[in-house]
């Protein structure tokens, strides 16, 4: 199985991978060039002539990625100019501490800004009247934290110093609101850790001091809402309803009713896309390929929201949903293996992206996620499972909620125990994105089925290609 044949699009996501890597240092000519240049060397790789149908397949992959190209290079070198003065009102989409204040991101119709609070004034959904005078987001240089990319990954266009900010009289419903609401429920009504953990997986809102703890113990991608959390509410609620024509309507529903309630997080949509197109698959009786399934969705979210490509969440989420792909599409691990190998070998490709954003990660990520994930998939379907039964009256379930109180409480200590054993950082050096970049095009290059000596040549260009974009 080539790439034309199974996953034509993971020729697409390389090319516009490369090109965004080295935006800064080509011009909108240059990018679509250097986007085609990727594309026909991934698909060249892979050109068979005694199949029927390559050509005119590789020309329709060239022709959309030169499409594609073209639509990012304009959004990345468009220059942003929002309204200088902003009079009207807005709702408020999100609150969350940035420093040692918080801000708050207000959608209005001159399009989404952010607000500079001293503390939370205000609550997701508040309908609030504003003025005020408009100012741009940052632009760091090469290497540092940049502003301006990481908030327009959320469709924000600037800073808003307001002379005006009050509610309005009225202040209808809506989907913030709502997440709110049942943000505040699980705060109010649950034990302390059971609580922050279902509102993290549920609503998308993090408890500080447990973000904290997961930063240390290596796991953060647990409390972030991502492929992980969407994939298990799926995996869930999918034996419940037997096949018939409402199956995958009803999954679909259930699935971007998800995803909008936890704040649609850029790894949140991600696999939301992927999965949708695996249940239209199913829906249409044809044969799907996991690989193809996530460069399908990584490519559209690009296209729709260029600057997602700097978001660490949608990056590391890419990165994981494509390895699991590759190596459940190559075969050659089943069963207990594939799930021993699984975690760790996750863990040492995506560890370079996350020390490269946040300067080191823990080392004992690396033992722990070997049965982190397992053991959270069955606590947070255990967790809400208790929480909704208690929430709805029912007798005898406040000893499900301590179950999963002391489940959580024994997991810190655990957690803990082991940062103990390991308490050593790794910090970030461009050799860490040489290894991790060879490993993944390792295992993609084994799931198309390509031989050991093209493979080899292959996860080499791709490991020095990822080595000279982070210098």
């Amino acid at each position: 199985m080539t790439v034309l044949e199974r996953a034509p699009f993971l020729a697409i996501l390389a090319a516009l991978t490369v090109a965004m890597g080295a935006g800064e240092r080509v011009g909108p000519a240059a990018f679509s060039i250097l986007a085609l240049f990727v594309a026909s060397g991934v698909l060249l790789c892979s050109f068979q002539q005694n199949i029927r149908g390559q050509r005119a397949l590789f020309a329709a992959m060239l022709f959309l990625t030169l499409l594609a190209s073209l639509r990012i290079a304009h959004v990345l070198h468009r220059p942003l100019l929002p309204p200088l003065y902003v009079r009207g009102e807005g709702t408020v989409t999100e609150v969350r501490p940035w420093g040692r204040t918080y801000v708050a991101v207000l959608e209005t119709r001159e399009g989404r800004f952010l607000l500079r609070l001293p503390f939370a004034t205000v609550t997701e959904g508040t309908r609030l009247a504003v003025e005020g005078v408009s100012r741009p987001l940052r632009r760091s240089g090469r290497g540092g934290f940049d502003e301006e990319r990481f908030w327009r990954g959320y469709g924000v266009a600037a800073w808003l110093s307001p002379s005006k900010l009050e509610p309005t009289p009225r202040q209808p419903w809506n989907l913030h609101r709502l997440r709110y609401a049942v943000s505040r429920l699980l705060s109010i009504h649950l034990p302390k850790l059971t609580g922050a953990y279902l509102r993290a997986a549920w609503t998308g809102h993090r408890d500080e001091s447990l973000n904290a703890a997961h930063r240390a113990w290596g796991t953060s991608h647990l409390l972030a809402v991502s492929g992980f959390h969407v994939g298990v509410v799926v995996l869930c609620a999918a034996p419940l309803l037997r096949r018939g024509r409402a199956r995958v309507p009803l999954l679909s529903l259930l699935l971007w009713g998800y995803v909008l309630l936890t704040g649609a997080a850029p790894s949140a949509l991600r696999a939301g896309v992927m999965i949708q197109s695996a249940l239209l698959a199913e829906l249409l009786g044809r044969p799907r390929c996991p690989v193809n399934s996530v460069a399908v969705a990584a490519v559209g979210l690009l296209l729709y929201a260029p600057f997602l490509f700097w978001n660490i969440g949608w990056r590391l989420s890419v990165l994981a949903a494509l390895l699991i792909a590759a190596m459940n599409e190559e075969g050659s691990l089943k069963g207990t293996r594939f799930w021993l190998a699984l975690s760790p070998t996750i863990w040492l490709v995506s560890f370079p992206q996350a020390a490269h954003t946040f300067g080191s990660v823990p080392l004992a990520g690396l033992p722990l996620n070997f049965f982190a994930s397992a053991f959270f998939a069955a606590a947070f379907s255990m967790a809400s499972a208790a929480a909704f039964l208690y929430l709805a009256g029912m007798p005898l379930t406040s000893w499900l909620l301590d179950a999963a109180e002391g489940g959580f409480f024994l997991w810190g200590c655990l957690a803990d125990g082991i940062v103990a054993l390991f308490p050593w950082s790794i910090a970030w050096g461009p050799f860490m994105s040489w290894c991790g970049a060879g490993l993944l095009f390792l295992w993609l290059c084994r799931a198309m089925r390509f031989p050991w000596i093209k493979t080899v040549l292959i996860a080499g260009a791709g490991a020095l290609a990822s080595f000279l974009l982070f210098l």
